[in-house]
């Protein structure tokens, strides 16, 4: 009898123990693998998947597209890296010159503003647009200086000659400190009543300062000598020089009339070419934005190229 009873106890610890046993490690890393498997494979779907979409995507870009891209891409950088900056570098050269600044010569310490002269300006020192008063009498000083263009300069030994035999290239700085230097050789007269330019009281009373060496000399009154034969350049020829001097100076008469129309030439030479630099960033500049932002935004077309599209038919103001 006790046995009976000790045999069920035991049977009912057996099936305890089997039921409650714990479980392997090891069958739960299986488990665990088997259950990422399916995760896995919903991850590959999904970059094959966003790969054949990127495929059709680029199977739908055309050359030609490629081209536009590239287009447009050059445009921006080509106005952004270097057009906008070099023209307003240029545009403000360009009012320095029109207010009065020449090119070379300018720069430095030695510039004269103000020579101290008496007497009356240039006539039609106007049309010169200078940045300061010339007076007639630098002029003066200046052209009593001058006995034909070999007195303005040695040509055979230039900046421009040691880099090429044949090239007479005067700079402007060169130019005014040859002047500056040269003794002054008489007062000028009129060629056509002999008299001294400017008249006999000016002479008395301006010969004596400006006939000293290194006599003071306004740059405005250097450059628009310089301008009615260079015609706005920084460099002079001596084919220039010398054709130019002889419409206003022969010998020691000088006619301030032919002068001052030499050198108005010469500056109207300089604002033609502002004019046309000017022209010419309207045209680019329209064409680049002012075009197509008219056809985007207003539907208006003025021209100037093809960028830019409107959303509806296009209305024309020319």
């Amino acid at each position: 009898m006790m046995f009976q009873y000790s045999f069920a106890a035991l049977a009912i610890l057996i099936s305890s123990a089997n039921a409650f046993a714990p479980i392997s490690s090891r069958s739960f890393s299986a488990q665990k693998g088997l259950s990422a498997i399916p995760e896995t494979l919903q991850a590959l779907d999904t970059i094959t998947q966003v790969t054949q979409s990127s495929d059709i995507l680029l199977s739908k870009v055309s050359p030609e597209d490629y081209g536009d891209v590239l287009k447009s891409v050059v445009i921006v950088l080509l106005v952004g890296g270097g057009l906008i900056p070099a023209a307003i570098a240029a545009n403000k050269s360009m009012i320095g010159t029109l207010g009065g600044k020449r090119a070379g010569g300018d720069d430095g310490s030695n510039y004269v503003a103000e020579s101290g002269a008496s007497g009356p300006a240039l006539p039609g020192q106007a049309l010169l647009f200078a940045s300061e008063k010339i007076p007639l009498v630098d002029i003066i000083a200046i052209m009593g200086r001058i006995k034909g263009y070999e007195s303005i300069a040695d040509w055979k030994n230039l900046p421009s000659t040691q880099q090429s035999a044949n090239v007479f290239w005067l700079p402007r700085a060169l130019y005014k400190e040859n002047i500056r230097k040269r003794k002054f050789m008489g007062w000028p007269v009129d060629p056509q009543t002999g008299e001294p330019i400017g008249g006999a009281e000016l002479e008395k009373a301006e010969k004596g300062r400006i006939s000293k060496n290194n006599a003071e000399i306004g740059d405005a009154a250097l450059d628009a000598v310089f301008d009615s034969w260079a015609w706005g350049a920084s460099i002079a020829t001596p084919d220039k020089v010398e054709n130019t001097l002889a419409l206003y100076q022969n010998g020691n008469s000088f006619n301030v009339k032919e002068f001052t129309g030499a050198a108005s030439r010469g500056r109207a030479v300089t604002g033609l070419g502002a004019l046309s630099f000017v022209v010419i960033q309207v045209v680019a500049y329209g064409t680049l934005f002012i075009a197509p932002a008219l056809r985007v935004f207003l539907d208006i077309d003025i021209g100037l190229g093809q960028m830019g599209a409107c959303d509806g038919i296009c209305k024309t103001l020319f």
